[in-house]
């Protein structure tokens, strides 16, 4: 009986033995990887954007080659006429995550309206299209008819300048934008979308068509595309920053429900300590559907219960002129445990440590600049049908006398 049974668990071991070893040596099957676009292109037809770059990526890391096809479908846009038209096929070998497919732009100054074409992938192998479908658009913006810049040639100018500085004082840094770049020893770029905080619709690029100089101007434009925006968001951290003094920034406004620019500072230390902490000194912000007003705040403290302490108060420009008609000095000066706002030269809001107080103050040190226009937020609400797209702030200087 026991031999029986001892020779009955021999048998089965050895069939378990047998089915094993018939997957000696396999591994797991690779897993098709899946092939998208990452978004759409929108810019302006000039020399700054002579190629559309589209980017593709795989969702993960392969083990093996990821081949794709790719061809320019005519739109509005017309190949040979306004785009260069191109196919082909991205390898994607081993480990590779991302391609780029480079369509070159025709630049002409032919009086034309925006113009749309698109990139469209198939035939994938080892891998499968989102959505069993991919395309991109590209949309040409032609900037002799959609971006309409005119600077108003009137304003108020600050008596002061690099060689005439406020009494007692001198100049220690300004950016003049006098060059054709946005010139990078002053300024970077702030990159990406998720709403900043405040529930706002743009993505900050670093496109020539969102951010760029010329005549004399730094040019920060919110464009709209199929309900999407984009916009420019430029700071001086680790680049240029002050403590103490007075800033004086020069520029014309953008208007409409949902646009919101600003022309800002935070603490250095705020990789460091975060925001509120680092505090925060907004010299001038506007919300689009109150095209006569500006507002200077303070922020400091801790977030309390979804809140958190700041200070401030608005000021005017005599109706029918907005902010967007002429230009206007925008200023702050500031001094240990002071900090006053100054438009057109004229004092609107004042801030002394006894207002930060019981919190220590935060804004004895040093602070860097932030020039930006959102779209949509908590605050200004967002875009509706009287809301015009593109819309434009142009800085005609930033200067700090100490």
């Amino acid at each position: 009986m026991m031999s029986n049974l001892r020779r009955s668990v021999w048998l089965f071991g050895a069939f378990l033995l047998a089915v094993g070893c018939s997957d000696c040596g396999s591994t797991t099957d690779p897993v098709a990887a899946e092939i998208q676009f990452v978004g759409d292109r929108t810019s302006l037809e000039n020399t700054f954007n002579a190629t559309f770059k589209f980017e593709v990526r795989l969702d993960a890391s392969n083990q093996q080659e990821v081949r794709v096809d790719y061809q320019t479908v005519e739109g509005t846009a017309l190949e040979g006429d306004d785009y260069e038209p191109q196919s082909g096929t991205l390898v994607f070998a081993p480990g590779d995550l991302i391609h780029e497919i480079s369509i070159p732009i025709v630049i002409d100054e032919a009086l034309e309206s925006d113009e749309q074409f698109k990139v469209v992938l198939s035939n994938p192998i080892n891998g499968y299209l989102k959505g069993n479908i991919q395309e991109a658009t590209g949309t040409i913006l032609n900037d002799d008819t959609q971006l309409v810049i005119t600077l108003p040639e009137g304003g108020y100018d600050t008596p002061h300048s690099p060689d005439v500085p406020p009494e007692g004082m001198a100049l220690v840094w300004s950016d003049e934008f006098e060059g054709e770049l946005v010139d990078q020893a002053n300024w970077m770029h702030e990159l990406g979308g998720n709403g900043w905080g405040n529930n706002e619709l743009q993505t900050y690029t670093s496109d020539a068509s969102n951010s760029f100089v010329e005549d004399g101007n730094l040019f920060i434009v919110s464009l709209e595309n199929g309900g999407s925006y984009t916009s420019a968001r430029l700071k001086s951290q680790d680049l240029q920053e002050f403590q103490y003094g007075r800033i004086d920034v020069r520029a014309v406004l953008p208007y409409g429900q949902g646009v919101w620019p600003a022309i800002w500072m935070l603490g250095g230390n705020f990789n460091q300590v975060g925001w509120p902490e680092c505090g925060e000194i907004d010299i001038m912000e506007l919300v689009g559907h109150q095209p006569n007003f500006i507002h200077g705040t303070a922020h400091w403290g801790e977030i309390i219960g979804g809140g958190h302490p700041s200070y401030g108060t608005s000021t005017y420009s005599d109706f029918p002129t907005t902010f967007s008609d002429e230009y206007h000095v925008f200023s702050l000066e500031w001094s240990a445990d002071t900090m006053r706002w100054l438009m057109n030269g004229e004092p609107y809001h004042l801030v002394t440590s006894e207002n930060v107080a019981p919190y220590d103050t935060p804004f004895n040190s040093p602070f860097f600049f932030i020039l930006n226009v959102a779209v949509g937020g908590n605050w200004p609400g967002y875009p509706d049908e009287s809301t015009m797209f593109p819309q434009f702030m142009a800085i005609d200087y930033v200067r700090v006398y100490q």
